[in-house]
């Protein structure tokens, strides 16, 4: 836990095994997990997602995938992939903002975990590698869709067939990461980004991260449909008038995620 300065707390979620350079494992995914699901509690503004001094997230843990290869790789790889999009959608729930802090690689699943925040900062020598083709696999843990995203799906495609690596300031100029800051200030620069953020109403930052994810496919049309219902709901909401009042009166709002 981390106190912004604005006086509220920041939950910094470490990715474990920093000694193997934060490859995941079942038990490490299983940690992360139940660290996101625990993190926004009453008086928390934002959430961190960190990995460790060397390495944001090194991908899977190869070593531990060769055992499973030998023989029929389902039971071990299975529950992996159980709990992999509940990571990400459990990111994608939180009611507050959250910020991925990436100090050296993100590679595989640790690229996907990165894209899952809702901004990125860097040190100088962080960057997202795709690394799936290389070990003939093909992308999970949203990969496809947070690179297609971002990057169109021409350019994905082409950076994950090459393999290419995105480096800090690439990433900066693609509008991927907020800041590059020195390397092993990513934490601290994550931290005191969210210091800089108005309040969000949490129904509210749900509802625009899901525009946001349905923009890019659905016919205009059927966008401002999905526009209206989400305002509408909204409407009925404390917390849109508690918004509104706020700035009438010229105050900081106090959201109650209701």
């Amino acid at each position: 836990m981390r106190e912004d300065a604005a006086g509220g707390e920041v939950v910094v979620v470490r990715l474990g095994r920093p000694e193997a350079l934060c490859a995941v494992t079942l038990d490490s995914l299983t940690e992360l997990a139940d660290d996101i699901a625990q993190a926004a509690r009453p008086g928390v503004r934002g959430v961190v997602l960190a990995g460790g001094d060397r390495a944001f997230c090194a991908g899977a843990d190869l070593s531990l995938l060769d055992t499973a290869l030998a023989g029929d790789p389902r039971p071990a790889l299975d529950p992996i992939m159980d709990v992999l999009p509940a990571i990400v959608v459990g990111l994608r729930d939180l009611p507050v903002p959250s910020v991925a802090a990436l100090e050296g690689p993100a590679v595989g699943v640790g690229m996907s975990l990165a894209m899952a925040a809702d901004m990125r900062v860097a040190g100088r020598s962080a960057s997202l590698i795709p690394g799936y083709l290389r070990v003939g696999g093909s992308p999970d843990g949203g990969f496809s869709t947070f690179a297609a995203r971002s990057l169109g799906s021409a350019r994905a495609l082409s950076t994950l067939i090459r393999n290419r690596r995105l480096a800090a300031d690439e990433l900066a100029g693609l509008g991927l990461v907020e800041d590059v800051v020195d390397d092993g200030a990513a934490v601290d620069a994550a931290v005191a980004l969210l210091a800089t953020l108005p309040p969000v109403a949490p129904l509210a930052l749900r509802h625009a991260r899901r525009l946001m994810e349905t923009a890019w496919a659905l016919p205009l049309e059927d966008q401002l449909d999905r526009e209206r219902a989400a305002i509408t709901e909204l409407w009925g909401s404390a917390d849109y008038r508690e918004g509104v009042a706020a700035f009438l009166e010229k105050r900081p709002p106090r959201y109650t995620g209701t």
